[in-house]
């Protein structure tokens, strides 16, 4: 059966760590992981050092099989494809680019996941973002996923914490809430056109998460290490959120 729902993955782990919920739900799911393409020999990023890695090479293969083990937890798998990680390249990957190849992938009707950008925008996620927002100027059904755990570098914004579900229409100061608005007004689409969803992960399901992230255990260490908190904290992990965006056409 086709997959009726894609994730668009920027990096091996990206899935996981913020769509677990939608992983775990009824119904096909495809991963694709958009920069996962083994880099030229030589090439050791600053990711990589960080993960103790001596060899970029060894190290992709090694996220792979990571990703496989993780995946499969969920019953899913992935497609990889053959874009370099930001550490071992210096320029902006181009959307185009990205689009080409997704449409290797994607189905007719299928219905798109891909990383907001939210956060400390990270380029990479930028990119697929970009990539989804061109599918969805063409007519595809895209929704935008808070990527963690990049998206909560300043904290999760207070109506996700009340499980208030407005998208941010509660009153009163809210940082993390305004920089969220702030950089999904820069997808050109009014964020009150997009229906936010926040889903708060019921223990279980926050444990089977939990077991799937360790599973890419050469991330664990540098993760934790730049965020600054234990990805078995319910508070850094526990939520996912995601905004669908109002169809064209």
């Amino acid at each position: 059966m086709d997959p009726c729902t894609v994730i668009l993955s920027p990096h091996f782990d990206d899935a996981v760590l913020s769509c677990w919920d939608l992983l775990a739900s009824a119904g096909e799911v495809l991963v694709v992981n958009v920069f996962a393409g083994e880099p030229p020999a030589g090439a050791l990023g600053w990711w990589d050092r960080l993960a103790g890695a001596s060899d970029a090479g060894a190290a992709v293969r090694a996220r792979i099989e990571e990703d496989r083990r993780a995946l499969a937890l969920a019953e899913r798998a992935a497609v990889n494809l053959p874009f370099l990680d930001s550490q071992y390249r210096e320029a902006d990957q181009a959307p185009g680019e990205i689009v080409q190849a997704l449409r290797g992938a994607l189905v007719p009707g299928a219905r798109i996941y891909a990383p907001a950008s939210l956060g400390d925008e990270h380029r990479d996620h930028t990119a697929v973002r970009a990539a989804a927002l061109a599918l969805h100027a063409e007519g595809a059904d895209v929704s935008l996923y808070a990527d963690l755990p990049h998206a909560t570098v300043d904290g999760w914004p207070r109506w996700v914490l009340d499980g208030d579900g407005d998208g941010g229409s509660s009153t009163g100061a809210d940082p993390a809430g305004e920089r969220w608005a702030t950089q999904l007004e820069a997808t050109g689409v009014p964020v009150e056109r997009m229906v936010a969803t926040a889903h708060l992960l019921p223990t279980e399901d926050h444990a089977c998460k939990v077991a799937a992230v360790l599973a890419y255990a050469s991330q664990v260490a540098p993760l934790q290490r730049v965020f600054g908190r234990s990805l078995e904290d319910p508070q850094l992990l526990g939520f996912e959120v995601d905004w669908r965006l109002p169809l064209i056409g």
